[in-house]
Parts: structure tokens; sequence; C-alpha cells
């Protein structure tokens, strides 16, 4: 007999994927099959996640027949609670190195489960991100503790499961969404691990052992024989999967997006709209700009346009505030020389450079965009004249900064970058510093002051 396991990661949220994979496991999958997730199925750029924390989203997932999942980062960036909220879905919800800030076990979710398929026991290990490409120890922890949770060092807790579990099994899974680089490393110091199904990274691999599937654009597909001697991996591939019509999914998201726009749709109160343009200043980043001033006082704050999508207009509600604000992008703080300031200024009057897409971590916006400063800045293109508080931006200087983390890991201004043993992180995203502000007159006043200039004035 054969066991087939199909395996998915990296959805985030986008369920146009999913629809095609849940018609094909709908309509492929046996009793005698398992189907698994590698985790960062959620995404808090979805207004189906940031709804409810996931939990409507986790009844798609169900309806798709998943038998366990790990806990990927965007999982966690929901924060303790709502983590606490999704283990009671229904969903097995895996991670052996995920913490509270007491060092505990987070209620619900579990290092390993036993699946039971052709009479055969199958342990199911999940792992949480920990290790950075550069294997720098608990890299992801600094944003992590703003919602609860810690993480701890992953190989030994596997070890120590495979231990706890050893001779109950006959085949052991890991479930890890650490990325491929950081799973090949991990795997050879755990040769007890007969398939590991990798997520993070987004490769699309497929090897002996292993199986990683992009963002959920395809679907692994892992043929094991069930022998009297043990299990055989016979086949090992990514099934390239047919968009069709899926009715059941169809009716399914309908009840889940109609009954989440109900919630996020009600209309904040706000004080007027916001101007914007993504290539030249405009009143929403320069009120941005501002709301971080007041957020935390610094020498000057800096954004980058394509931190938004389009201008606040009417109604302002939860909802339109995730689409103009995808990014999960927290609010920064460091200290950075002039001259690195002064670098990524000119920079920012390149047409060129500022049209470029803007990817980078965190980042869900569609252009890079120029920069934006708060009203204590006076930039003068024409003739590179830049003022703090009507001074002249001195070089050698070191100055405060407000900004958001995607600016401060050098993501489209390299000259901004700072390690992020540097840098403090507030909670929260640049959409909840823009909600928090909505009804700030003074912020709102000053987003008018203009701080860029053609010629000297």
């Amino acid at each position: 007999m054969n066991v087939v396991i199909y395996h998915t990661n990296d959805f985030h949220s986008n369920f146009n994927n999913l629809k095609q994979v849940h018609a094909y496991i709908r309509a492929n999958k046996t009793e005698h099959d398992l189907y698994l997730d590698s985790g960062d199925y959620t995404d808090l750029s979805s207004i189906v996640v940031q709804a409810d924390g996931g939990k409507s989203a986790m009844k798609l997932m169900i309806d798709s027949q998943i038998d366990a999942m790990s806990l990927g980062n965007n999982e966690i960036d929901l924060g303790k609670e709502a983590i606490v909220e999704l283990a009671k879905s229904g969903v097995p919800f895996l991670s052996a190195n995920i913490r509270d800030l007491d060092h505990k076990k987070i209620d619900g979710i579990y290092s390993s489960i036993f699946l039971t398929k052709a009479d055969k026991r199958f342990l199911v290990v999940g792992l949480s991100p920990y290790y950075s490409k550069d294997f720098e120890h608990a890299s992801y922890d600094t944003f992590f503790m703003m919602g609860g949770v810690t993480t701890k060092e992953p190989i030994t807790l596997v070890k120590q499961e495979l231990e706890k579990q050893k001779g109950q099994y006959d085949y052991a899974i890991l479930l890890s969404h650490s990325g491929l680089f950081v799973d090949k490393v991990m795997l050879e110091q755990l040769p007890e691990i007969d398939l590991c199904l990798g997520g993070h990274t987004h490769d699309i691999a497929t090897f002996k052992g292993y199986s990683q599937s992009g963002q959920g654009e395809k679907l692994g597909k892992i043929t094991l024989e069930i022998t009297e001697t043990g299990i055989v991996e016979i086949e090992n591939i990514q099934l390239d999967l047919v968009e069709q019509q899926n009715a059941r999914f169809d009716t399914l998201y309908k009840e889940i997006e109609t009954t989440t726009d109900q919630i996020l749709s009600q209309p904040l109160p706000h004080i007027r709209a916001l101007a914007f343009d993504a290539f030249n200043e405009s009143e929403l980043i320069n009120f941005i700009c501002d709301a971080l001033m007041k957020e935390k006082p610094s020498d000057l704050a800096i954004m980058h346009t394509g931190i938004a999508e389009r201008a606040l207009t009417n109604p302002v509600s939860r909802k339109s505030l995730i689409e103009n604000f995808p990014s999960k992008l927290n609010p920064t703080h460091y200290q950075i020389s002039g001259k690195a300031i002064r670098e990524a200024i000119l920079l920012s009057f390149d047409e060129g450079h500022i049209r470029n897409s803007g990817k980078g971590p965190g980042f869900r916006g569609s252009v890079l965009g120029s920069l934006g400063f708060s009203q204590n800045v006076k930039v003068v293109k024409n003739t590179d004249r830049i003022t703090i508080d009507g001074h002249p931006l001195e070089d050698d200087k070191i100055y405060s900064i407000m900004t958001d983390d995607y600016l401060q890991r050098g993501s489209g201004y390299p000259s901004l970058r700072v390690e992020d043993s540097e840098a403090a992180f507030e909670p929260g995203f640049i959409r909840d510093l823009v909600e928090k502000y909505l009804m700030d007159e003074e912020v709102f006043v000053s987003s008018k002051v203009q701080r860029i200039f053609e010629e000297s004035v």
C-alpha cells in the first residue's frame, strides 16, 4: 500500500492559490493520505486575517482537509493571544521551539503529534524560525517578543522530542519553517528525520527526504511505499496546479469575506482626507512623519512613500487602512550619521530608483517611492541644501531618527541601514500609528507644511 503526503507552505493569505490546492486535495486525497503545511499560511496584509486574527481563514484550511501545520513567523506575528485562539480552530498547530515570555509552552501548541495511516505511526514535529541565514541565534525574537512570544534553539529540542517518542513511531516528519539553507544544515544533525517539509524561504525544492513548495503555487507530493520491513520514499515531485472552478471554496470564502468585511468596514472618526503621491511630497507621508515624531520625539523622522498605496479618503475604516498600508512594518528608532541621511535624501531624487519595486522584508507595497520627512526638515533639491530645525545637516553629526524597520534594514535606501541591535522597535505597524492619530488636529495641520522645495525660498 502507498501513502501520499501532500505539502504546502507560505501561502501568505493568497487564497487563490489555496483554492487550487483545495480543489486538488478534495478530489485526490484518500483516507490513507496526509496533507501538511509548513507555516506562513496567514498574513497580516489580508483583511480576512486582520478581522479576527486568522480564525476565519482557518475554516478554509480545515475544508482543505489539512492534518497539521507548523507555526510560521506570520502566525507568530499575530501575537500570543491570537495564537491561542487559532489553536482552538481544530487544526493541530505544531512548534517545538516557541514559548511565552516566561519560557513556558503556549496553550494548544504542540511540539509533535502522531498521525496513523496504513497501520503506521507518523510522528510529525513542527519548528518555527529561529536562525537567520547567517545562523544568528534567536534572530526573530526582537519582533516576536512584542507579541508575547520567544523562541528556543530548535535542533536540541527536536532531538529531545525524537528521544522522548523513540520506539513509538515508524516514520518521522519535520515541518520546518526555517528556510532551505537552515534546513540542510539542521538535517545533517538530525539523521533520525525521514522527511523534512520546509518553508520560509519560498523555494521550490524537491530532493530525497525534502520538499518545499514555493508560496502555494505548487503542491508537494511525496509518495511512500508501506512494506513489511519499513517505509520507502518512491516519489517526490511538485505538482503544477491547473486553475479550475471550485464552487465549494468560492461559497465558503464569500461567507467569510462578507463577515470579515462587516467587522472591518465600520467607519473610523478622522479629521479630513490626506492627499498622496508616491513620487513627490504629499500630505499623507508628511502626516506619518509628524505622527512618528509625536510618538517618539527625535531629531527627525523619515518615511518611504511606498508605505502607502493611495490617498486617505472617505470612508476611513480598519479595512481601508489595511488595504492602503499592507506592509507589516514597525515604527523604529535609532541613531545614524548626517552623511548617511544625506546619501538617502539624494538617492530619493533619482527618478529611476524611486520607481523600483521596493521588495524587502515586511514590505507588501507596490513601489519603493521617494522619501518624506518631519516638518522640521527642509530640503532644497537644486542646491542639495538640507536643514534640520533651521540648522544645516552636518555629515559628521549623529542624529536620532524615527522611521520603520524597512529603512532601518537598508531596504531601498542602503545608507540608512543599522544593525537590529542598534535599533529600538515599537509595537504595532505604521497603519496602527495612522489610526492612532486620525483625530489629532495638530498632526493634520502640520501635514500641510511643505518640506521639499525645487529651489531656494
